[in-house]
């Protein structure tokens, strides 16, 4: 009996000094916040800084920087606090409009170390990118960019400034920092298709993500001899099974108690890590894909957090020997059960009183609070498989013909792309609709004037071109996904699979 006592003992010794011997590194992560800082949902019922109010209104940064606060404190010389990219554009905070560097400055003073580029940093082209960046320079700083697969072209007009901020270093390639004795290698990319979908970012070149990745990480643990490899994919995931939608965000189904279903995962961070075997964290974005926890692919752990800051990633590693021994998961709710910090709140009004409303609303005689509308229920752009000919499509569909033809000449037949409609109309706890809700629905693009936001071209377009497009459209098999046509008419025949059209124009 003593035997097998101290036998005992000294088992829990060698397990004691293991674990005494490993350091706990703690990860806070966000990604595709699309400068929806003030909160995401009804500008009316964001009250920040009074908690269990039940409006429903999630996210924003003064939440956030007591969130990152908290968590912080608990571990404080051992959280590394990250992002994947996305982090501009979609609300009237949105970069170069009109006053640049202050969401990258106030980043940088919640805590954030790192992030990459996503491709809507490139919304207003590669040297807009690049003045937000100096502008939040010269406000205080801003997280290290990590940019490994950009390529700007030095000598265009069209992303000079960007390429300077490659040759200064400003932006690095990679980054080694060192956690509690753990040096930690990150990297940070652009993926496939969110480069595809980025085409005001020319000249700037993307380099092939996996080769790239594959390249550095070698080189971080062979020659940097680093213990772990992080990387900030902007490239994403998706559920292979059932999923809903959910203020935007791709939710995998529950499946067998399953939280992420019961088929895992597929994408381009997928691909990723199976290809590159010296990753051992993955930060996705992109995609917008709530991952409820990690998920291995080799022996690298991926996760993600939505989008739009409804929630704040916490992955505690426990690291030994230069891998990750265990870890543990939250994905953190930022609701109004946390109270925001109050100066980050007051940095926020100043921004809105004194730049957003004096620079840019004023002049077109708007302001930020001021209710526009009201609504008894809500308008959503998805249903529950995604873009579909929903109640908020077809709204904002015959809204924007009765503008045409009321302000602007009139036309046959709109053409509306779901992919510009990049928000709700939500009817919150008072059904009040301000101007920033309305702006959140279409901020992409600009025109020629200081307005944000696309301009309308007009084309005069032949019936069989009209039905060449249908064709397209069905072909595609995303048909009332990606297209709504106020003013056509459509018969389709389902015999041939949608690609027998008869349309009719009214």
């Amino acid at each position: 009996m003593k035997t097998i006592k101290l036998s005992l003992l000294v088992i829990l010794l060698f397990a004691t000094f293991g674990i005494l011997n490993a350091q706990n590194i703690t990860i806070l992560h966000t990604n595709d916040i699309h400068s929806r800082i003030n909160g995401d949902g009804p500008q009316a019922d964001y009250t920040p800084l009074i908690i269990n109010n039940g409006s429903g209104v999630m996210g924003g940064f003064a939440r956030l920087a007591t969130l990152l606060k908290q968590q912080k404190a608990k571990n404080p010389d051992g959280t590394l606090i990250l992002d994947a990219g996305d982090f501009f554009m979609g609300s009237l905070f949105n970069p170069s409009q009109p006053e640049p560097g202050f969401q990258l400055s106030l980043m940088k003073a919640m805590g954030f170390e790192f992030t990459t580029i996503g491709n809507h940093e490139f919304d207003y082209g590669p040297n807009a990118l690049a003045d937000d960046i100096i502008a939040a320079k010269k406000r205080g700083g801003l997280p290290q960019i990590i940019s490994s697969n950009l390529v700007p072209v030095p000598n265009s007009p069209k992303d000079n400034k960007l390429a300077k901020l490659f040759e200064d270093k400003t932006i690095l390639p990679y980054a080694i920092v060192n956690v509690k004795g753990i040096k930690i290698g990150i990297i940070g990319i652009l993926g496939k298709d969110a480069a595809d979908v980025a085409p005001l970012k020319a000249p700037v070149q993307v380099e092939n993500q996996i080769k790239t990745v594959k390249r550095l990480a070698k080189m971080l643990k062979t020659k940097k001899h680093v213990d772990l490899v992080i990387v900030l994919s902007h490239s994403g995931v998706y559920p292979k099974g059932a999923f809903y939608y959910h203020s935007g965000l791709m939710t995998p189904e529950p499946a067998n108690g399953n939280p992420d279903g019961k088929t895992g995962f597929y994408g381009e961070d997928v691909k990723l890590a199976k290809k590159v075997k010296d990753i051992d964290i993955i930060i996705s974005a992109h995609t917008h894909v709530v991952v409820p926890r990690p998920f291995k692919v080799r022996n690298t752990l991926i996760v993600q957090t939505g989008a739009f800051l409804h929630y704040l990633g916490r992955l505690n590693i426990m690291v030994k020997d230069g891998k990750i021994a265990g870890y543990h998961y939250k994905l953190i709710p930022i609701n109004d059960k946390i109270k925001g910090d109050e100066k980050i709140n007051a940095e926020m009004n100043h921004y809105i009183k004194n730049v957003i409303d004096k620079k840019f609303l004023e002049p077109v005689h708007l302001n930020y609070r001021e209710p526009i509308a009201e609504t008894s229920f809500s308008l959503l752009k998805h249903n529950k498989n995604g873009y579909q000919d929903t109640d908020l499509g077809v709204f904002l569909a015959d809204a924007t013909r009765n503008y045409v033809d009321t302000d602007g000449g009139g036309t046959d037949v709109e053409l509306l792309a779901s992919g510009v409609v990049r928000d709700n109309i939500l009817k919150g706890k008072t059904g009040v609709i301000t101007v920033p809700d309305i702006f959140r629905i279409f901020p992409l693009g600009w025109g020629n004037d200081s307005l944000r936001g696309y301009p309308w071209p007009e084309y005069i377009l032949q019936a069989m071109n009209l039905k060449t497009l249908w064709k397209c459209c069905c072909y595609q098999k995303a048909m009332t996904a990606t297209f709504l046509f106020p003013g056509l008419k459509y018969i389709t025949t389902l015999k041939k699979l949608c690609c027998e059209e008869f349309i009719k124009s009214s």
